[in-house]
């Protein structure tokens, strides 16, 4: 688990001393529309307007720099479900760049975020 304290991050998803690694759905931890349109909270109990404050960028090959937000998921979860197939997940071993513009802490379970001074999740010799 991972307690964002920044407003931006740099970091990347699955932990090294962990046996296994499943991807992370971003709707189901921080929410998402049903097909009238109702906010459904994740997992994480935020609520619309804090995880409004999340974004989630990540590099493509195929499709260049794109994120996955709530806006973005409230535009394309019902009309188009595919567009939003390769954004809303983090996937193992993958770099992901998160910006919370909300208040207080953001949980990411299994983000290891980097920083200056943190050698959380890393990988030594």
């Amino acid at each position: 688990m991972a307690i964002m304290t920044t407003s931006k991050t740099l970091g990347w998803y699955g932990l090294h001393d962990s046996t296994e690694c499943s991807p992370l759905s971003l709707p189901e931890t921080f929410g998402t529309y049903n097909s009238s349109g109702s906010f459904q909270p994740g997992s994480s109990g935020l609520s619309e307007s804090q995880a409004s404050q999340i974004e989630i960028w990540s590099a493509f090959t195929e499709i260049g720099t794109w994120s996955w937000s709530l806006s973005f998921e409230k535009t394309f979860r019902n009309t188009a479900p595919s567009v939003l197939a390769q954004l809303d997940k983090l996937e193992c071993g993958r770099m992901y760049w998160i910006t919370y513009k909300g208040v207080g802490k953001l949980n990411v379970p299994g983000y290891v975020p980097t920083a200056m001074g943190v050698d959380m999740g890393r990988v030594s010799a």
